[in-house]
Order: C-alpha cells, then structure tokens, then sequence
C-alpha cells in the first residue's frame, strides 16, 4: 500500500515546524530619564571600561589584570555559562529526530527422550534480528522552539553575569590597594605624630622638674603617645587584612602574600569624573542589566512554551526491522523485513488544572523577573547621580582640607620661628605641628573616600569590565 506520507507532506511539517519560533518584545516600565541631576560640573573625558590605567600604576594594573584570568568567581561564572550553553545545545537537539538502532542474536539446542521408542529426538535453531526505529516530535505549537529560545536567552544572561562579576572584582581590588596605600600614609603621619608627641613629653617632663608643672601634665601626654602606638599596631593588621583580601580576589592563599610597598601617593591628582553620560550610556554599558533583560526574556520563553502545552502534540514513527530463524528440521530458514511508519496525535482533555497551573507559574515568573529588572535599572539610576554628587561634593571638601592644611602649616612654621625668638613657648609650637598633622590626617581620609567614590561611579556607569 502506498503511503500517504509523501515528501511535500513531510516538507509542509518541516516548514511550519520551523516558523513555530519566540517572538518577544519587553520593555521596562520605568521612563527613562534624558539625562541625569548631578553630571553638570564633570571633568574631561576619562577611560571607563578599564579604568585603573587612569591611575597609571603599574602595579594596579597587573593586580587587576592577574584576577580577571584567576579571581574564583569569575572562573565559576564562566562554568555557569558553560552549563547554559550546554542546556541550549540539547535543546537545538530537541528540535530534531532521533534514530535508534537495535538487533540480537539467539540460539537453542532441544533434545526430547521418546520412552516408546527408546529414542530421542534433537533439534536445535537460531534466530537473528536488526531493526532500526526513529521518531520526530513536529513543534508545530513551538514549544520546543520557546525552550530553545529560553536556554539561548539564560546563555546570554550567564555571559553578561562575567562581565557583572569582572565589574565587582576589579572595584574590589582597587579599594583594597588604594587602603593600604591610605594606611601606609597613615603610618607615616602617626609616627610623626609620636615625634611631636615625644618632644612635648620631653618639655612637660623639664617643666616639672623645674617646679612649673604638675606631674598630671606628663602622664597626659604619655597616655596620647600610647595610644597613638596602639593605632599604629591596628593599622599594620589592617593592612595585612586587606593584602589577603587581594590575594583571595586573585585566587591564591593569603599565608605568605604581598604587595610591593610603594612611596607613590595615589590619593592625590585623581583622574578626573566622566562626562557626558546619560542614562541610555548606563543601559547599554551595564552587563547586570542586560543580564536581568535576558532573563525577561528567558521566562517570556518559557511562558510560551507553557501556554504551548494546550494544543495537540504531534510525532512521527518510523521502525523497520529484518530477521531471520533458522529451524534445524525439514522446515526451511524464515527470514523477512517489515516497515512501519506512524503518525500519531495527543490531545489534552482533562489535566485536572497542571497545565493552567504551570502557564500561571510561569506568567509569575515573568512578572517577577520584570520586576527584578526595573528595580536593578531604577537603583542603577539613583547610583549614578548619588556618585556624582558625592564625587563633588567630597572634591570641594578637599580643597577646603588642603587651604586648612596649609594654613595650619604656616601657623606651626610661624610659632616656630617665634619660638627661637623667644616670643613663643615650645608646647605653642608642638600643639600647632599636632594640629598640621591632625589636618593631613582627615585630608587623607577624605582623598580616601574621593578614590572609592570614583570607582564607585566607574562601576555605577558600568566599567570595569572586559570582553
């Protein structure tokens, strides 16, 4: 009989199963703002995809480069993305047919004892078999499609997700690095501040000897000199602290790592803040969102791959087999082949609520997932205008720090000079010098925050990453 299975038939299956594709299109609710608040008063034109060589450290560089090929997040992240774009390779091979083969072979030897005739009776025969079966689930409702689509969309989610990690790794090395260096230059004035401190003692201590103090005024001073030692000894773990945390950030032990100390100051002539920047510049710099609209877009997918589940699936049988049966009697050898094909049909009738409970289970993980991403977008905004603000704010602050500064410098260098003269006491000139050091001090934490503020901008307008 001639089948009715032609090959325009089949070509028409191939051809509409082929059409049955995702078409999504999602969009944030969130208006997008044409500019942002706090961007008026920014600098020159600075490098944001890799912004540590505005710094022009060499070591910082290296750091920042030997972590983005060794930092243990970023290798899981790229697992991650192995893992998805395996997923998304079974499904393309879900698309097809598949084809197996199967075949045997079989023997038996039979002896019967006659007691009438005192005889017996041997036979014996062996069969053999190959056969081969193939069969095509058609994706005319493009379910198949949509979980392709899902697991292409999560590929692209897990990729951008490096790139979000690369952009969290590298702010986290530079913070570390710029506070050793901080604490590095705290050490430096501390001590100075130990000098000064000791030489007051010294004064305090000739007075009382001479009658013209009381004893309360050494001990006053003593107590300062101990307790800026103990600082010291908390600023030296602290550094250590934060060299191991580099050293987890680059994948190593942390027993036995260090940097290379450096004279260099890097808190001062910071690179100027970007400009220009808009918030369609943070849409499209930003891998965490692209990866959270991958995401939209996956649960899209697999929402229509849900909703797929209420029409007729259809498939297609193949089985074709030949065999042969070699009987070791007067019966000659069997042996012959048949074909089958089929085209079968399922329908759901009743499912007792799993499929609509599935399709609401995935509408609400759309919902979830859009949400998720206004959210990221509209706090990424709110990031970008409040580094700003902070970067202006913290800049006018250090200006104001460094005329204090230098002011109280003068002041000491005039007490000083007095002193020789005779017109000042010498605890008038130690206290000024105290003082100029009080003033580097919170100059240095302010350039401190200056540098993480900025890299925090830098992360916020979406640098710090690379392809």
């Amino acid at each position: 009989m001639k089948s009715i299975y032609t090959p325009s038939i089949i070509a028409m299956l191939i051809t509409l199963t082929a059409c049955s594709n995702t078409n999504i299109d999602l969009n944030s609710q969130v208006n997008l703002p044409s500019h942002f608040e706090q961007t008026n008063q920014a600098g020159a034109t600075t490098e944001i995809s890799q912004w540590w060589h505005n710094w022009n450290d060499a070591q910082l560089t290296a750091l920042i480069e030997q972590a983005l090929q060794q930092n243990l997040d970023i290798g899981m992240a790229r697992a991650r993305l192995a893992e998805a774009q395996a997923n998304a390779n079974y499904t393309v091979a879900d698309l097809g047919p598949t084809v197996g083969a199967s075949g045997g072979i079989g023997g038996a030897r039979l002896k019967i004892d006659n007691p009438l005739t005192e005889g017996s009776t041997t036979s014996s025969n062996n069969n053999q078999y190959a056969a081969i079966k193939a069969s095509w689930e058609l994706d005319l409702f493009g379910k198949k499609q949509s979980d392709h689509d899902a697991a292409e969309a999560m590929v692209l989610s897990k990729q951008d997700q490096i790139y979000a990690t690369q952009m969290l790794i590298t702010s986290q090395i530079a913070e570390n690095y710029f506070n050793i260096n901080a604490l590095q230059q705290r050490q430096a004035i501390l001590q100075q501040y130990i000098t000064v401190l000791k030489k007051l003692k010294n004064y305090a201590q000739g007075r009382f000897n001479a009658g013209q103090a009381n004893a309360n005024d050494v001990l006053q001073v003593e107590s300062r000199i101990h307790s800026v030692q103990a600082n010291q000894t908390t600023l030296t773990s602290q550094i250590d602290a934060h060299q191991r945390a580099i050293a987890v950030l680059l994948g190593k032990t942390a027993q036995g790592f260090k940097i290379a100390k450096t004279t260099k100051n890097l808190l001062i002539n910071l690179p100027q803040a970007p400009h220009g920047i808009l918030p369609s510049d943070v849409l499209a710099r930003r891998p965490d969102l692209h990866s959270y609209k991958n995401q939209v877009q996956a649960a899209a997918a697999k929402l229509v791959s849900a909703k797929a589940d209420l029409y007729p699936h259809f498939d297609i049988q193949f089985l074709g087999g030949t065999g042969r049966i070699d009987i070791n009697s007067d019966i000659s050898e069997l042996k012959g082949w048949s074909n089958l094909i089929s085209a079968g049909l399922s329908i759901p009738i009743f499912t007792n609520g799993r499929i609509q409970a599935n399709i609401d289970a995935a509408d609400a993980r759309l919902k979830a997932a859009l949400l998720q991403y206004d959210k990221a977008l509209i706090q990424s905004l709110a990031d970008v205008d409040n580094s700003y603000q902070a970067h202006f704010a913290l800049t006018q602050q250090a200006q104001l720090l460094e005329k204090t500064v230098n002011q109280i410098q003068k002041t000491a260098l005039n007490a000083g000079k007095l002193f020789q003269y005779g017109e000042k006491n010498l605890d008038n000139v130690l206290s000024e010098q105290i003082n100029a050091l009080n003033a580097q001090e919170q100059l240095l934490q302010t350039r401190l925050a200056q540098a993480k503020n900025l890299i925090n901008l830098y992360k916020a307008i979406g640098g710090g990453w690379v392809k």
